[in-house]
């Protein structure tokens, strides 16, 4: 394996924007979930627009196009999405203007030439299917020196449940995911490095394994892992990508600990599934009592309905439409019945009772 060492100089996040309320995704995010369905490329999902902001002049130069997001089915979350993409942008066009006057005023005072600044914004839609969004914005700034910086934000969106996407969320429960992408990460790493072009760091600046800030994308059936400028490779590499078959990966996926799941201290069975997305499923009863919850199961129409306090939720066998304190989550999965008992993804511990494993 010819893996060359080099020293980097530098790094530069790659960031997952993975909680839309009001996190700038410059600062990143990418649990225990039932597996997101990908299917084409590009299909009939939501409207993208695009939003312009440009300006040239003697000393700066910025050339900025936004996504603009239409059609989501949570106008709210819709909201606070496009208006955390476009805070992001103009904090970056106020930041290099702010630059770029500091800088004359120095140049003038030292006699220095002065090169004009640069701000580059684009974005790139991988994936508007009717399940899935999924785009990624990349900003270059260049205010001096040999080179500029870029930075590239992911951005995955279940169109359905109207949240964002993030990497467990597109693997059954309780598998080695991880595992199997480092695998394969290190795998392409090794082919790659055959090639005197390309350059991989080794030892204790190499690539070690994923972490929950590294962006992906999706695009047809793979998930593109992307990695910061530096952080596993010198600044000439840009920010290296490694796609990955998601439908590959997924059948070569072993469980875990399956049967441990702890809700407040105690324990509780689970059932796996047979099926595409072999989903995980607990005992509603079982854990909703655990929480605190009364349960009431009407029969006729099979619908569980669980009181708390001010708190409700209900259910209907083999409808994925949840409602939970007048607002609706989608799971992949539906409630099942299993001998009497009324299963549910572990999902929903967290999507509907709002509680985090």
């Amino acid at each position: 394996m010819k893996i060359k060492q080099t020293i980097a100089l530098g790094v530069m996040g790659c960031f997952l924007f993975s909680s839309i309320a009001i996190a700038d995704p410059a600062l990143v995010e990418t649990n225990d979930a039932e597996p997101v369905k990908i299917e084409a490329a590009v299909g009939q999902g939501v409207k993208v627009t695009d939003v312009k902001i440009k300006e040239k002049n003697d000393l700066i130069e910025i050339d900025v196009t936004l996504p603009l997001i239409k059609g989501l089915t949570d106008s709210e979350y819709e909201e606070q999405l496009n208006s955390s993409i476009k805070i992001s942008a103009e904090e970056a066009v106020e930041d290099i203007k702010g630059q770029i006057e500091e800088y004359v005023l120095e140049a003038e005072k030292n006699g220095w030439a002065i090169r004009p600044y640069h701000l580059h914004i684009d974005y790139d839609l991988k994936a508007n299917t009717d399940d899935v969004l999924s785009f990624t914005i990349t900003r270059y700034t260049y205010t001096g020196g040999a080179n500029g910086i870029t930075i590239v934000n992911c951005y995955n969106i279940d169109t359905k449940a109207n949240q964002a996407i993030e990497l467990a969320d597109l693997f059954p429960s309780g598998t080695d995911f991880e595992a199997k992408i480092n695998a394969e990460i290190t795998r392409q790493i090794e082919v790659r490095s055959q090639d005197e072009n390309e350059m991989f760091f080794i030892d204790d600046l190499g690539f070690k394994g994923i972490s929950a800030t590294d962006g992906f994308y999706l695009q047809d059936n793979d998930i593109v892992i992307v990695f910061p400028k530096y952080e596993i490779a010198p600044g000439y590499m840009g920010t290296p990508e490694f796609p990955i078959d998601l439908t590959k990966l997924k059948k070569s996926l072993t469980a875990k600990d399956l049967n441990k799941i702890v809700i407040e201290g105690v324990e509780i069975t689970t059932m796996q599934f047979q099926g595409e997305n072999q989903p995980v499923m607990i005992p509603l009863r079982q854990a909703a009592e655990i929480l605190g919850y009364t349960i009431e199961w009407n029969g006729e129409e099979q619908k569980v309905l669980l009181t708390k306090d001010q708190a409700s939720a209900s259910l209907k066998i083999g409808d994925q439409t949840y409602i939970a304190n007048h607002k609706i989550p989608y799971l992949l999965e539906p409630p099942v019945l299993v001998n009497d008992y009324t299963y549910v993804p572990v999902k929903f511990l967290e999507t509907v009772l709002l509680y985090k494993l």
